[in-house]
């Protein structure tokens, strides 16, 4: 079927206020995200909040194949990362925190090396290549875009380094971590937003990431590049952190903005549809006239000379 479809503009615009509406409603989604003290208290270190801090782009770590690439690679383009120090035979607390990002970064609606990347570091210099292969893998297996999308697979990358390396970027985070017995580390439990330039731009504390948190985290970091549509860039513009709760978070204000934004689009283009119908009218009618005057000169102009040959004789 080839037909050209007729859209109404004030359809459309009421249908956007809806989807805007819909998308500014707060989240019903359980939220278990730990504040700060409670993730200080469940691991006795602390985490030393460095917003703004540059990550250290000259330092060198070693990617799951083996290849030793500098921090500044990474930070080439205008896409955000997601950051999470770990260690890779960590027996409870890291594997939770990895399978909780791949849980959430399967429910996000932006795609991991199109939008934004994953990278995990071990900040235990004596793990090698072969374990963060096999943590980078198993973490890969769990994406599920990743099985049809390539980009999507080279944008995690799992790391180890030396000392020097992970002292620099764990000194520039504050992400404190102590040996304890066993061989395992105390350490926090904390994600990190990294805008493209490589700043420090958040910390997503706990052991679950909603989605919907998360996706607000990347636009900030990315200062909204990144949003695919309106409805997003309606979040990244209505929404704030709000380092007391931990979380985002409505601002009224910015609401009444964007209701009053689209209000006004659907006053101005209702009387410009008005005014255009109106036009219309005015021009259908004027063009019904002159037909009319048209069709009455044809006729009496007929009727005369009908009538001249008569007149003539």
């Amino acid at each position: 079927m080839s037909h050209t479809a007729k859209h109404n503009p004030i359809t459309t615009l009421l249908t956007l206020t809806a989807t805007a509406i819909a998308l500014l409603a707060p989240s019903a989604h359980s939220q278990t995200i730990l504040d700060k003290d409670q993730v200080r208290q469940l691991n006795g270190v602390d985490l030393v909040e460095s917003q703004g801090a540059k990550l250290p782009m000259d330092a060198v770590f070693t990617t799951a194949d083996g290849k030793e690439v500098a921090l500044a690679q990474y930070f080439l383009d205008d896409k955000p990362t997601v950051l999470a120090l770990v260690y890779y035979e960590c027996p409870i607390v890291c594997p939770t925190v990895l399978r909780a990002l791949s849980n959430t970064i399967n429910e996000l609606d932006y795609t991991v090396g199109e939008d934004y990347r994953v990278l995990v570091i071990s900040f235990d210099h004596r793990e090698g290549t072969t374990q963060a292969l096999n943590k980078r893998e198993d973490f890969i297996g769990t994406y599920t875009r990743a099985k049809t999308n390539p980009a999507a697979r080279r944008g995690i990358e799992f790391f180890t380094g030396s000392k020097e390396s992970i002292e620099a970027i764990t000194a520039s985070i504050g992400f404190e971590f102590n040996e304890i017995a066993g061989g395992e580390y105390a350490h926090p439990i904390s994600l990190m937003a990294i805008s493209p330039k490589g700043k420090l731009t958040r910390y997503i504390y706990g052991y679950d990431y909603p989605a919907d948190q998360l996706k607000l985290t990347l636009l900030d970091a990315s200062q909204g590049k990144i949003a695919a549509s309106l409805g997003d860039r309606i979040l990244h513009f209505c929404y704030r952190y709000d380092p007391l709760a931990g979380s985002y978070s409505l601002v009224a204000f910015r609401v009444m903005q964007v209701g009053a934004l689209l209000g006004a689009a659907i006053l101005f283009t209702t009387i410009g549809l008005l005014f255009l119908g109106e036009s219309k009218r005015r021009k259908k009618k004027l063009a019904a006239s002159h037909q009319t005057i048209n069709t009455s000169s044809s006729t009496t102009v007929g009727t005369i000379a009908d009538a001249a040959p008569g007149q003539m004789s």
